[in-house]
């Protein structure tokens, strides 16, 4: 058992001011990957390793691509096998219409017990709460048994090539566990979704609006395409039902375009479309069927709209010597990840989160994807997702954060850390 004096040694370290000051400074740096606006993660990547340095810990920067940085926090806690990594991003997304918000995106403006801004809730408040407690727990001066690692990584929001670039540098090959820091309301969570990302392009031929029978419109296509998926997510939810932890399957067409490229004008035809989809998957769900059907909805979009333009011509007396067609590309493939409730990254999460609430936590699934993904799927890390927020703001207007949850859960970090880490000698 760890002794009380020594958990309060932690708890006294972490400084509610501190948290939501280096919160704010983080909300603050733009930091949407924008090439043509000029943003990027760099700032805030800046901002956190020059705190980190501060605080005397081992800092290294690394660049994934232009302006996209990673930033490496090390701490050799004590002699010991194990390494613990705490995980959060720098990079939000975009504001989208700055006149919805009531909030400056970027003021990190704070509002009965709230603070307002993109990243407020993910993951930057999550992501000062994760620095906050890696120094509480080295000011503290408990001897540990093994190491602590922060990564402060770049584009978790878009291909995740932030964690995909730490783990191909060999900085995940020491680590043996990892909390990845996002807004889960509080939860432990111990599954995550798993995800097939595709982009169907429909190739039709432009013509003008007042002349579609000099060309191939794509739309029909395109239509045939998101009543199929629908069709494919009320299959999978028939078949595989409601994950307790994870919730239902789905197949959501998030991005269609036509034209694909340029602007679109209403007197012309367009001569491509895309579709970009986005299925996220329960553990029952096989990737490989799924990848099958998306292609196999492809080809029947490509059949059916063929034979319906033949008939069109037919009955007009026309012949158009072109045929339309579709190609489906996956743009990436991640599993459905899960951690034993028995291994000690968990035990360590609930103990301390029933350190600092007073109750037992409930544990959950984690609806979307994380950079835990990667840790997860490429090295056998096991991972825990958990952190301040609630669950269904991020990536909303006027996204907020609860700071007294948000300090909270900066206690929860740091005593998951000394759980995991204590010696077991002094237990």
């Amino acid at each position: 058992m760890i002794p009380k004096a020594v958990i309060q040694n932690v708890l006294d370290r972490i400084d509610p001011e501190m948290v939501i000051d280096l919160t704010a400074r983080l909300v603050r740096c733009n930091s949407v990957w924008d090439p043509q606006a000029g943003t990027s993660e760099a700032e805030a990547a800046e901002l956190a390793a020059g705190w980190a340095r501060d605080k005397g810990f081992d800092v290294a920067v690394e660049t994934v691509a232009p302006d996209r940085p990673n930033v490496i926090i090390r701490w050799a806690a004590g002699p010991g096998p194990q390494t613990l990594m705490f995980e959060g991003h720098t990079d939000v997304v975009t504001p989208g219409n700055l006149s919805r918000w009531q909030y400056d995106p970027f003021g990190a403006q704070i509002e009965k017990g709230r603070m307002f801004g993109r990243g407020a809730n993910d993951t930057k408040g999550n992501l000062a709460a994760m620095l906050v407690a890696m120094a509480a727990l080295k000011a503290s001066g408990i001897p540990l048994a093994g190491s602590i690692v922060g990564g402060v990584l770049c584009d978790e929001e878009g291909m995740m090539t932030g964690v995909q670039h730490f783990i191909a540098r060999g900085h995940a090959d020491p680590v043996t566990a990892a909390v990845i820091c996002e807004p889960q309301d509080g939860l432990v969570c111990i599954t995550q979704k798993g995800s097939v990302r595709a982009r169907f392009a429909v190739h039709g031929r432009m013509s003008h609006g007042a002349m579609p029978l000099s060309g191939l419109n794509p739309a029909p296509a395109v239509a045939r395409i998101i009543d199929g998926l629908a069709g494919l997510e009320a299959e999978a939810i028939q078949r595989v039902g409601k994950d307790p932890l994870l919730g239902w399957p789905s197949f959501t067409p998030t991005v269609v375009q036509a034209p694909s490229q340029g602007p679109p004008q209403l007197n012309v035809v367009p001569g491509e479309a895309q579709i970009l989809v986005d299925v996220r998957t329960i553990p029952d769900q096989n990737h490989d069927a799924i990848r099958k059907a998306l292609s196999a909805l492809g080809r029947q979009a490509v059949r059916e709209v063929n034979q319906h333009y033949r008939e069109t011509d037919r009955r007009l007396g026309i012949r158009r010597p072109w045929e339309l067609d579709v190609t489906v590309e996956y743009l990436s493939d991640r599993p459905c990840t899960h951690t034993d409730r028995g291994d000690p990254v968990v035990a360590s999460a609930v103990w301390a989160s029933r350190q600092v609430s007073g109750r037992e936590p409930d544990f959950a699934g984690v609806p979307g994807a994380t950079d835990g993904t990667f840790l997860w799927s490429l090295k056998d890390i096991p991972i825990v997702t958990m952190g301040a927020g609630d669950r269904q703001v991020p990536h909303q207007v006027d996204e907020w954060v609860d700071l007294d949850q948000l300090v909270d859960t900066a206690r929860i970090y740091a005593l998951t850390a000394l759980h995991y880490l204590y010696p077991g000698d002094l237990r």
